[in-house]
């Protein structure tokens, strides 16, 4: 077990101006209050390596009840984890409470019934597990009991307010200086847990540059199939995070490579290794270093132009084949958007919102192709929303697909003003 380590604010390179006002602000009154406050996980990393952190979390000694007691702008969410979170104007600061270290889940708290909208004659848990995973985690313990519950010693670091020292549990600080990303604990028992951390250790590891430790590299091999056992809503939350991280091409090339991609979306992974899907692969990369070149101009695409975009090819030859099977082209586009985001055999919960914005998306990609961009159905095309994705997606696609250049500069010329007919003139007098 690693000795804890503390360096004061004088021997570490973290500047308490870096840190975000609402997040100094939830941090001082926590402290003023008389409760530990101290910045935590990933905000503490990116600050030591001198990179802006995405968010500032905290973690208190106070619990959610009392942290809601000290801030108006509060709400408790979560049930897996009670979260209190603090609102400001366009920032929310997620506050956590100290969580006890359980290196093995007691057996009681194996198949708990859990309340739900559908049971309400039971209490709510504060610790269950199904399978070993856990589902309920709400035992509050001691700091150190918390870092060791983190998953990655370089995201199990605190900052403590009140000294502004760092406080390292885990041997985060020398993981940080080797640049090397290590689960906390064996990294089997730790993934069984929560299997969506594969994907965050390989997520992380590629945005940072980092290096994955070789137990936990070999491990995420061979339980990438646990993945199976995840909540497909989180999932779906991970897949967001990768494709608006700024190093989505690095992290799909790593979860290629452990098998992770291929577990969560079986379907279009096989297609992608056929001969007919192979050539699609340099589709998907340039979509996801698309993403990344727009995640460093500070855009932020709509997540269903990211979903046409990735899995375009995909769903494209799918519409294909059931319009050679006599569906309507523009049926057939909907109902492979469906067949592909819809998959029972996905380890995602894409929204139902996202699936009918990107059917928006690629039913106009045929309705671009039956007009001459001039017309007044044209005008009225321009008009509709998803238009301008469409148009994104045309664009990138015509500069992949030569057989589409002729219809994306029907559709970039300017539009010409609709003629008017002259009016007609006035009937010659009665004689």
């Amino acid at each position: 077990m690693d000795e804890c380590v503390i360096l004061k604010e004088h021997q570490h390179g973290l500047r308490r101006d870096r840190i975000a006002h609402e997040a100094l602000r939830v941090l001082t009154r926590l402290d003023e209050a008389g409760y530990k406050a101290y910045l935590c996980g990933g905000g503490v990393r990116d600050l030591l390596l001198g990179r802006t952190p995405k968010d500032f979390d905290i973690a208190t000694d106070a619990r959610p009840e009392e942290v809601k007691k000290i801030f108006r702008n509060c709400r408790i969410i979560g049930r897996r984890f009670k979260l209190a979170h603090v609102f400001f104007r366009d920032v929310i600061i997620e506050t956590a409470t100290f969580r006890a270290l359980l290196d093995t889940p007691p057996p009681e708290a194996e198949d708990v019934p859990l309340p739900s909208r559908r049971r309400t004659d039971v209490p709510d848990p504060t610790f269950a597990t199904r399978g070993g995973v856990i589902v309920r985690d709400n035992v509050y313990g001691t700091p150190e009991e918390d870092a060791r519950r983190r998953d990655f010693t370089i995201n199990g670091l605190f900052y403590n307010i009140a000294d502004g020292s760092i406080i390292d549990y885990v041997g985060g600080l020398k993981d940080l200086e080797n640049r090397v990303l290590r689960v906390i604990g064996d990294p089997e028992t730790r993934f069984h847990e929560d299997p969506v951390r594969m994907v965050r250790a390989v997520r992380i590891a590629a945005q940072l540059d980092f290096q994955i430790e070789a137990g936990a590299r070999e491990t995420i091999v061979r339980l990438s199939g646990e993945l199976k056992n995840s909540s497909r809503e989180r999932l779906h939350e991970e897949m967001l995070k990768i494709l608006n991280c700024g190093s989505a091409g690095k992290v799909f090339d790593r979860a290629w490579q452990k098998g992770l991609f291929q577990r969560i979306y079986p379907a279009f992974a096989e297609w992608l290794q056929s001969p007919a899907g192979h050539p699609a692969l340099h589709w998907v990369k340039k979509a996801l270093r698309q993403f990344d070149v727009w995640k460093q101009a500070g855009l932020k695409p709509m997540p269903a132009l990211q979903h046409a975009l990735l899995f375009g090819p995909f769903i494209e030859g799918l519409a294909g084949t059931f319009a050679a099977e006599g569906l309507p082209e523009f049926e057939a586009v909907l109902q492979a958007v469906n067949t592909v985001l819809r998959d029972k055999a996905n380890l995602t919960q894409i929204p139902k919102a996202v699936v009918f914005d990107v059917e928006r998306i690629l039913g106009i990609q045929v309705q671009m192709r039956k007009s001459s961009g001039q017309s007044k159905y044209a005008s009225r095309l321009r008009q509709r929303n998803g238009f301008e994705e469409a148009l994104i997606y045309l664009k990138f696609a015509g500069g992949l697909d030569p057989a589409r250049k002729e219809l994306l500069a029907r559709w970039m010329a300017p539009a010409q003003p609709a003629k008017h007919s002259p009016a007609p003139s006035s009937p010659p007098p009665h004689s």
